[in-house]
C-alpha cells in the first residue's frame, strides 16, 4: 500500500471517528428529549439508531486495524492509530450510555417530567454533549490546550450529579416516588460517565500532540491533594 493511501485512510478513519460522534450526540440530545417527555416512541428511536454508531464503530476499527496489519507506522502516524481506536470505544461506549438511558426511559417508572431532579438530568445531557463537542473539535483541530478543557467542564458535571442525592432525600417518605427516584440517579451516573468518556478522549488528543501519555488532573482535585 502506497504512503499516501495510508494518509488518505487514516483521514477516513479520523472523519468515521467524527461522524460517529455525531450520531451519538444526536443520541444523546433525543434521549433527553424522551427523558423530559417521558416518550417511550421516542427512546425507542434511539435503542434502534445505536446500530448505526455500531456499524461506524465497527467499520472504523477494521480499517484502522488493517493499516497496522499494512504498514509500520511510526512517530505521530503511530499516535494517531492509537488515538483513534481509543477514542472509537469511548465514542461507542457513550452510545451504549444513551440506549441504557432510553431503557430507562421505556421501563415505565412514573416519575414526574416537571421533577426537580429531570430539571438536573436535562442540565447534565446539556453539560455532557458540550463535552463531546469539545472533546471532537481538540481533535479534529489537534489542540491539547481545547482538551485540557474537558476536565473543568467534567467537573461541573460531576457537581451536578452529586447534587441528585441531595434531591433524592426529599422523596425518602415515599416509597413509589423513592423508587422512580433512585432510578433517576442511574441516569444522572449515566451522563457522569458520558462525560468520563470525553475526557478519556481528550487525553488521548493531548497524547496525539505531545507524545505524552498522562491522565488529566481533575479540577476538584488538584495534583497532589488526596
Amino acid at each position: 500500500m502506497p504512503r499516501i493511501n495510508f494518509a488518505e485512510e487514516l483521514t477516513v478513519a479520523s472523519n468515521g471517528l467524527l461522524a460517529e460522534a455525531g450520531l451519538v450526540r444526536a443520541q444523546l440530545a433525543r434521549v433527553i428529549a424522551s427523558l423530559e417527555k417521558r416518550d417511550a416512541g421516542m427512546a425507542q428511536e434511539v435503542i434502534e439508531g445505536d446500530d448505526r454508531v455500531d456499524d461506524i464503530y465497527l467499520a472504523t476499527q477494521s480499517r484502522v486495524l488493517n493499516l497496522i496489519a499494512l504498514q509500520a507506522p511510526v512517530a505521530k502516524d503511530l499516535r494517531l492509530v492509537s488515538a483513534i481506536l481509543q477514542s472509537n470505544v469511548h465514542v461507542e461506549r457513550m452510545g451504549d450510555l444513551c440506549v441504557n438511558i432510553a431503557k430507562f426511559v421505556q421501563s415505565g417508572h412514573p416519575y414526574p417530567p416537571d421533577s426537580p431532579m429531570v430539571h438536573r438530568l436535562v442540565e447534565m445531557g446539556a453539560r455532557a454533549d458540550d463535552m463531546l463537542e469539545v472533546a471532537m473539535t481538540a481533535f479534529s483541530s489537534s489542540d491539547a490546550d481545547l482538551a485540557e478543557q474537558l476536565p473543568i467542564k467534567d467537573s461541573v458535571l460531576d457537581r451536578l450529579n452529586r447534587g441528585m442525592l441531595d434531591e433524592l432525600k426529599d422523596y425518602a417518605g415515599d416509597e413509589e416516588a423513592f423508587e422512580w427516584a433512585t432510578n433517576l440517579i442511574l441516569v444522572a451516573r449515566y451522563l457522569e460517565r458520558f462525560g468520563d468518556h470525553a475526557v478519556d478522549i481528550g487525553e488521548q488528543t493531548a497524547f496525539l500532540v505531545t507524545g505524552l501519555m498522562r491522565e488529566f488532573t481533575d479540577a476538584s482535585h488538584p495534583e497532589g491533594e488526596v
